[in-house]
């Protein structure tokens, strides 16, 4: 069971038969929280080192900053200029991404679809500034064939490189880099089947690679973006082509406003006051702990509100539902809770409508953790 209540907390309770490594199976909430619906299915992901040496810094001093710069995001060139552009650009290209003129388009005022029988399919969604795109006939009869053993899926190097040439031939204009920005590489994700059967007795099937994904995120001034906004993931087949790709990427500008921010242990303390999950819970795993500028994007976000500082919290906590059964089987008999927080880092948190811990209920100041 799934349920999000606000972009900044979503939590997952899962009766788990079998626990994999918590490592591998963290992506799925984080995807859903940035806003990447990539596809279904088991999976296995790895950190990218500047994710990770970011993780430590956070984990060291917060957002290692006395204050930072609020942003304020460009409004974006519309859905239909972008779904018109990007029809055009990937039209009748021999490559797996690509476009035709058979199509039926759906349209509101949230999104533009543009579905083929072909197998195709493009979503532009609210200012022209998200864009998806999938070929499902490729991954569902080509990928098939094409599938590899654990053992034999791309590198982190591999997709890294595979990733960026895509983004530099082929969306270069549409996710441009704005002064004192770069693309970093964040996480992969690689699609798996197989794996153990629920009957007694039975063999395993072996595990195989599907499809494997690249996600890159954007620094400011050297600190990352977490949530949603400002990611690019693109997913490859085992042949190596590219056979979908998302982005979120707002243009960004500096408002000429200064936020101050917070100590690491007063951020750690408004944190309390928002995680279902408690640090000073024993059964509390904590998974994820990144600090910088926090953007739910275009989906989710208030475009009104500033992008300010703030810090993403992933935490799990397992609790025995059934002792005998956790006796007999560590990975059995168990329930595994899973919380993803964000929440505001600044001594002053800006107003922000869809943001749970820094809108204005009924009209007072969002609740504080203390000044500096």
């Amino acid at each position: 069971m799934c349920r999000m209540t606000f972009p900044n907390r979503i939590q997952v309770t899962e009766t788990m038969k079998t626990l994999h490594d918590l490592k591998h199976k963290t992506v799925a909430p984080l995807l859903a929280a940035a806003g990447l619906s990539l596809i279904s299915g088991a999976s296995y992901a790895a950190d990218y080192p500047e994710r990770i040496a970011s993780e430590e810094r956070s984990r060291r001093v917060g957002v290692g900053l006395d204050e930072v710069s609020l942003l304020s995001r460009v409004q974006g060139p519309g859905a239909e200029k972008i779904a018109s552009e990007l029809l055009s650009r990937f039209h009748s290209l021999p490559s797996a991404v690509h476009t035709s003129d058979r199509y039926r388009k759906e349209a509101n005022e949230k999104q533009i679809s543009l579905v083929s029988d072909e197998g195709w399919h493009l979503q532009v969604f609210a200012d022209g500034s998200s864009v998806r795109y999938r070929n499902y006939r490729y991954l569902s009869e080509t990928g098939a064939k094409l599938a590899r053993p654990v053992a034999e899926r791309f590198s982190q190097e591999q997709l890294e490189k595979m990733g960026r040439n895509f983004i530099e031939e082929n969306l270069r204009d549409l996710v441009a880099l704005g002064e004192d920005e770069q693309l970093v590489s964040f996480f992969s994700r690689f699609e798996v089947t197989g794996g153990g059967s629920t009957k007694p007795g039975a063999r395993m099937d072996p595990e195989m690679v599907q499809a494997s994904t690249v996600v890159f995120t954007r620094t400011v001034g050297g600190l990352p973006v977490v949530g949603g906004g400002s990611k690019i993931a693109v997913l490859f087949a085992n042949d190596g082509q590219p056979v979908g790709f998302d982005f979120d990427w707002p243009r960004y500008e500096k408002t000429g406003q200064a936020q101050k921010v917070l100590s690491l242990d007063e951020i750690k303390k408004r944190g309390q006051e928002y995680s279902p999950l408690k640090a000073d819970d024993p059964a509390v795993k904590e998974v994820h702990f990144d600090c910088g500028y926090v953007d739910f994007g275009a989906r989710k976000r208030d475009v009104k509100a500033p992008v300010q500082a703030g810090c993403l919290r992933q935490a799990a906590k397992k609790s025995i539902i059934d002792r005998e059964a956790y006796a007999r089987d560590k990975n059995s008999g168990h329930v595994l809770s899973a919380s993803l927080d964000y929440f505001p880092a600044g001594a002053t948190v800006e107003p922000d409508a869809v943001w749970e811990s820094a809108r204005k209920p009924e009209g007072t100041e969002p609740p504080s953790a203390g000044t500096r």
